[in-house]
């Protein structure tokens, strides 16, 4: 059933109801008249122990169970058909001009969308209009996000550091030091790490650049910064060093508290772990009490305790081809290694885990993509040709090719709606 015909009919009972008439009289004298007789006395044993005139509660009743439960058996189908159908084509409900220069990469924040180049970052809304901007010159910019409502863009091997939200540029500074790593706290507390040789400084910078606290590392000691990690309150951080030796290498996650309250020293180290022969090259906290580090063979979920402790280890025996995730959940994708004997042809396979270790979905797919992200409870996955949307439970939901080269892919709020941004255009579309 359509949705606009059952809201019709619900509109026809409805109306039927607050007349109270048991059928619909219309224009008909002589319905008229017997309605009249009714109310004036006639046999209302016809109509059980109501007034003359009037539905029977009990009818009521009966009417608003058939009613309600047309709803939700509606409403039931919906959802499944939503769920389980795959989507092959897709409508353009809105197109507007697009002017970015080339070299333009997109994020998003909030409810709006982030550009940014070399040359300045841009905050539009969903629409494409313009809602601040701020201009700099940065040869490699880097980027972190924290809670999707803080953002930080760094000058990689530079010295510029610029944090803001959707809503407005909350700072920006200058650091004496080239950067070599950023990470924000929802606060706008950001983490950097820079060079001085065989020296690395891990300095906490206020929004605008103030240092709350910094810690010095030697590649000696530690080995070199491969990604840092400051929690979303700002007061704790997590550092992957790799180090070089007797011809192997092994990774140092090194934990920091920065509060008042931690008993650290004088260098807020509260710990650290080794894990000889492995490379983490990705940190981040789900959330406050969940540090993750992502490592070429699986990942580590950590305990929040004073002294760090894995929670959570999950290993694959796969290489990782890719890695993405959000406060609920972290994904890969590898290489799928099935006999192709069996028929099997898709390319890729990929697994999401929650944060309990526990994985959530496998499934494979074909395609070329060159992004893939987990928005909501959905995988979105793209390439300038091909668009692809996965479902928490493995189901290819979407998947069409575009007609012009794609830049960016993002939901929309509603019902199977998405943002498709171009060369040209940034393009609303519905799947269906």
């Amino acid at each position: 059933m359509k949705f606009g015909d059952l809201k019709k009919t619900l509109a026809g009972w409805a109306a039927k109801l607050e007349l109270g008439r048991p059928w619909d009289a219309g224009d008909d004298p002589e319905n008229d008249l017997e309605m009249i007789r009714l109310r004036e006395g006639g046999d209302s044993g016809s109509w059980g122990d109501a007034p003359a005139g009037e539905v029977p509660r009990s009818d009521r009743r009966l009417l608003m169970a058939v009613i309600l439960g047309v709803v939700f058996v509606a409403t039931i189908g919906f959802y499944l058909y939503n769920r389980n159908h795959t989507f092959r084509t897709y409508e353009i409900t809105t197109a507007r001009e697009n002017t970015d220069s080339e070299g333009t990469s997109y994020a998003k924040l909030g409810r709006s969308i982030i550009k940014y180049s070399a040359d300045g970052v841009f905050c539009v809304n969903r629409k494409n209009a313009a809602k601040w901007s701020s201009a700099f010159s940065m040869q490699a910019p880097i980027t972190d996000i924290c809670d999707d409502h803080t953002m930080v863009i760094a000058e990689q091997q530079g010295t510029q550091a610029v944090v803001f939200t959707e809503d407005g540029l909350l700072g920006s500074f200058e650091t004496e030091l080239p950067i070599l790593g950023a990470s924000v706290s929802r606060q706008g507390v950001t983490a950097l790490t820079t060079a001085d040789g065989e020296v690395t400084w891990i300095t906490l910078y206020t929004k605008n650049g103030e240092k709350i606290a910094e810690v010095r590392t030697t590649v000696g000691d530690y080995g070199y910064p491969l990604d840092i990690a400051v929690s979303p309150n700002g007061k704790r951080l997590m550092v992957s060093f790799l180090g070089v030796g007797g011809g192997s290498i092994a990774t140092t996650i090194a934990f920091f508290d920065f509060s008042s309250a931690s008993g650290a020293g004088a260098d807020h180290l509260t710990g650290s772990v080794e894990y000889p022969g492995q490379v983490f090259p990705e940190l981040f906290y789900a959330d406050q009490s969940t540090p993750v580090a992502v490592g070429d063979g699986g990942f580590i979920v950590f305990k929040n305790s004073a002294v760090p402790a894995e929670r959570e280890k999950v290993t694959f025996t796969d290489e990782i081809v890719s890695t993405f995730h959000n406060a609920s959940a972290v994904g890969f994708v590898f290489e799928n290694r099935t006999d192709s004997s069996a028929g099997v042809e898709d390319r890729w396979r990929t697994e999401l885990y929650s944060y309990t270790g526990k994985r959530m979905m496998q499934m494979t797919f074909d395609g070329s993509y060159s992004h893939i992200d987990l928005d909501g409870d959905e995988v979105l996955a793209w390439s300038e040709q091909y668009l692809m949307v996965f479902t928490r439970h493995g189901k290819i939901r979407f998947y069409s090719d575009f007609e012009e080269p794609v830049r960016f892919f993002t939901r929309l709020s509603g019902s199977r709606r998405f943002t498709v941004i171009t060369r040209h255009n940034l393009n609303d579309i519905r799947i269906r």
